[in-house]
């Protein structure tokens, strides 16, 4: 009788493939649940801030969509991934036109172990399946890399309009070398009035600078500013604690708040989310650009490898004020592509013409 041994690269060739089969039939036969409440959230995987429970329950409690978590099961009952989307709506009152539409804010979280692209697939389908018909338009945007289910959108006819992204590299220069020469001044000249920068620890000076940033935003007519208690849950655990996905940074003169940050945080990068500036009021103390070099400065020491301006995603090139402010800050323009579905698939065609 022959005794065949099996050597041990065959042996891990075999379990690598068996595992992978079993991904796969995982990924195809799967269920998927949409949770529309905090309390009634699972435990997720660990994955990108932007699909966390902790922003989920801040848009809970705040003022820019109804929000919804897609979560995705195996045969076995174990989580594969998850997608959060936001439901939005608008009234023009000149038009008169009410708008209902559906955002879908990257491309989710996943196991390690499954196809990525074939999930996010079986995801949209869901979302045409219980939202079709009844919104204006869907969108798909902060996706990190443009290649990302490039042909899976396409296939359920999104349009492709091209965007930018502007980030710091932290791992292979300080900072501190890649500012402009004038705002290497403006922040030294700053620093010497007596101008200083740190984190908000206590619920009181974080609603006060959240009062003055509601203020500071209310006359942008590009950006919104979520509910100061939405802000405020994202800030602050339910037990008093700070989190640590997300920061304040506050800019203090003579023992007043000038201006603050709002910063989330994932495994390698920060992104800088809300920021502003008493200008006006302090204009030699330079607020704005201290508050954005605070984040950046607290990134650099926390070892981070990429700072985001994330404020910036989905603003027009035309907008150059702030631009410009990311160039003297060493920023980089990277494009990216935001994905649009509208309920009419003859606006579908009309769009795909001009734009692809």
């Amino acid at each position: 009788m022959q005794v065949f041994l099996l050597r041990e690269d065959t042996i891990l060739f075999l379990f690598t493939y068996l595992y992978k089969a079993k991904t796969f039939t995982a990924s195809t036969h799967m269920r998927i649940k949409i949770y529309t409440k905090g309390t009634d959230l699972p435990e997720l995987i660990n994955g990108p801030v932007l699909h966390s429970a902790m922003l989920f329950r801040s848009y809970e409690h705040g003022n820019s969509g109804k929000p919804y978590m897609l979560v995705a099961y195996d045969d076995e009952g174990e989580e594969i991934g998850h997608l959060l989307m936001l439901k939005k709506h608008s009234i023009r009152i000149i038009p008169p036109v009410l708008s209902v539409w559906y955002s879908i804010q990257g491309e989710g979280a996943y196991r390690c172990n499954c196809n990525k692209e074939e999930i996010f697939g079986h995801f949209l389908e869901r979302v045409f399946k219980m939202f079709d018909f009844r919104h204006t338009f869907i969108e798909v945007r902060n996706i990190e890399d443009s290649r990302f289910a490039y042909g899976i959108l396409r296939k359920h006819n999104f349009i492709p309009v091209r965007d930018h992204r502007n980030y710091i590299s932290l791992h292979s220069k300080d900072p501190k070398e890649r500012l402009s020469r004038a705002y290497r001044a403006h922040i030294r000249k700053s620093e010497e009035r007596g101008v200083s920068f740190r984190r908000a620890t206590e619920r009181k000076e974080i609603q006060e600078a959240l009062n003055l940033m509601k203020g500071f935003y209310r006359s942008k007519t590009r950006k919104r500013l979520p509910q100061t208690e939405a802000l405020s849950n994202l800030l602050i655990n339910s037990d008093g604690t700070l989190h640590e996905q997300a920061k304040m940074f506050l800019v203090m003169f003579k023992g007043k708040i000038i201006g603050a940050s709002i910063c989330l945080y994932e495994e390698t990068r920060a992104m800088l989310t809300y920021s502003f500036g008493l200008r006006k009021s302090f204009p030699l103390q330079f607020p704005g650009i201290m508050a954005i070099w605070a984040a950046i400065t607290d990134a650099y020491r926390n070892g981070y490898e990429h700072f985001e301006f994330f404020e910036v995603r989905g603003l027009s090139r035309l907008r150059k004020s702030f631009l410009s402010t990311i160039d003297n800050f060493g920023g980089k323009d990277v494009g990216t592509l935001l994905w649009y579905h509208f309920k009419w698939n003859w606006v579908n065609k009309f769009l795909r013409w001009i734009y692809v």
